[in-house]
């Protein structure tokens, strides 16, 4: 298996027994067997919404795994790259990408897999995500985190420039533990990794005024009530404003079915499944992301979702499932936020393999379409509002105060001003060696142009220079 392809459903590796009783709230509802937080204060939901989602995959075969499994059977790229083709049409479509970190902070050690792969199917009109995985060599709290940020920040100014690289996840399944084939909860330090990853990323998506590209991590859902609020609530503490003022999306990952809630293989099964991960996506937007102070601001992507055919998993069955969970989260993503949708995976591994980690695809392992492939290719044609822009009402949006980055200029230049502009309104000046590195500016809401203008002074002349944002504030 390919280091750059490490995706993850792996809640059945926790013991999850008696978990129910630790957090007071808790409830199993027997409509979708998922576990419902019913919150005390709820957060302030996205304000209802008709845009449509931005759809994508994953677009191999092998998988991070639980048990063991045939090898994969090579992949065809030009097959590959025509089936993302057929299932996009004329909507915009993302390709989801995993790459891992394990030490150091240059990019050098990227290789040309991936600068071959991002650049391939940004050039072929496809639209990329790249997850960027924290797998240290050595466990540490802090040198490996920094590390990891710096790492990421390297990702951004990499990529950045590419106007169809235009999703960053930082970290994989980071609240998982026990299973570092697949997530990255079982290293040290990885809360702040995220933390870190994820400010430095945007830090460096501010400076560059990459505003394609937006910043995000990932939590797989869990049923132990008490570790997903430990590592919610470790992320803001650690993270504070400045963390929820980086975060522009979460993503979900949830297999119903599969692995957390498990479901019977009955003919109820899809509108189960479809049921379970509506109740996730609530519990996380009420419940969960409010305790790292992530409000309507950020929105929820659904990262991971998937159902494998297999012993007991019917073509026909998996073509349900996938189904009944996309109408799921389109009927609910105006009321929670969900922008995007992400299905796992495009292709099995092995068709012939009975271990049904080894066909999650949606194409048998030589490219021929399962149902559930016209399944997808439907819905996103239905859902995706081809042809218009994708967001949520709350995608992009900030807060105000908006902070912005002050461009840098080079260190043999003496700063001597800064003045900023909202439309035609000077609203700070800063002159001489009190010019910060971040401005806070109070902005109404709605979207609005930001114009920076910098004054330096080397060798006896004076430069200026200007920079241009637009903003859409909350």
């Amino acid at each position: 298996m390919s280091r750059h392809a490490l995706p993850s459903p792996t809640v059945a590796r926790l013991l999850f027994a008696g978990v129910a009783a630790l957090l007071t709230g808790l409830v199993l509802p027997s409509s979708s067997h998922a576990i419902a937080l019913n919150c005390l204060v709820p957060a302030g939901q996205a304000a209802p919404s008709s845009q449509p989602l931005r759809f994508g995959i994953y677009p191999g075969g092998p998988a991070g795994s639980v048990n063991p499994k045939a090898p994969p059977v090579p992949e065809d790229p030009a097959k590959r790259l025509s089936s993302l083709r057929t299932l996009a049409g004329s909507s915009p479509f993302v390709v989801r990408l995993y790459t891992s970190w394990t030490s150091g902070t240059s990019t050098d050690e990227v290789g040309a897999w991936l600068d071959r792969q991002l650049a391939g199917y940004t050039a072929a009109g496809l639209q990329v995500e790249l997850v960027v995985r924290y797998t240290p060599t050595v466990a540490d709290t802090v040198v490996a985190p920094a590390q990891f940020a710096a790492y990421v920040r390297g990702i951004v100014g990499r990529y950045g420039s590419d106007p169809r690289f235009v999703s960053l996840q930082v970290t994989n399944e980071a609240n998982l533990p026990g299973a570092p084939d697949a997530s990255d909860g079982e290293f040290t330090g990885v809360a702040e990794a995220v933390v870190k990853g994820v400010i430095a990323a945007k830090d460096q998506v501010r400076e560059g005024s990459h505003d394609q590209l937006r910043v995000g991590f990932s939590w797989a859902y869990d049923e132990r009530p008490a570790a997903s609020t430990e590592f919610w609530a470790t992320l803001g503490r650690i993270g504070g404003r400045t963390f929820a003022e980086a975060v522009d999306w979460v993503g979900l990952d949830s297999y119903p079915g599969t692995w957390s809630p498990q479901l019977a293989l009955n003919s109820q099964l899809p509108g189960l499944a479809g049921g379970a991960l509506k109740e996730s996506v609530r519990s996380l937007r009420d419940c969960l992301m409010p305790m790292a102070g992530l409000g309507s601001a950020a929105t929820i992507h659904i990262a991971e979702n998937g159902f494998p055919t297999g012993p007991g998993r019917s073509e026909e069955t998996q073509a349900q499932v996938l189904d009944a969970m996309v109408r799921g989260v389109a009927a609910i993503r105006g009321r929670y936020g969900v922008s995007d949708y992400r299905w796992f995976d495009l292709r099995d591994s092995s068709t012939a393999d009975a271990s049904i980690e080894s066909q999650y695809g949606i194409t048998r392992d030589d490219y021929s379409p399962k149902p559930a492939f016209e399944t997808y290719r439907a819905l996103i044609a239905s859902h995706s509002g081809a042809g218009s822009p994708v967001s949520t009402s709350s995608a992009g949006c900030k807060r105000s105060p908006v902070r912005v980055a002050v461009p840098r200029v080079k260190q043999s230049r003496r700063l001597s001003s800064l003045v900023v502009r909202v439309g035609s309104k000077v609203v700070k000046r800063v002159r001489r060696s009190s010019i910060p590195r971040n401005v806070r500016i109070s902005m109404r809401s709605g979207r609005s142009a930001v114009k920076l203008r910098l004054t330096a002074h080397a060798k006896g002349k004076r430069v200026t220079r200007t920079r241009h944002r637009t903003y859409r504030v909350c």
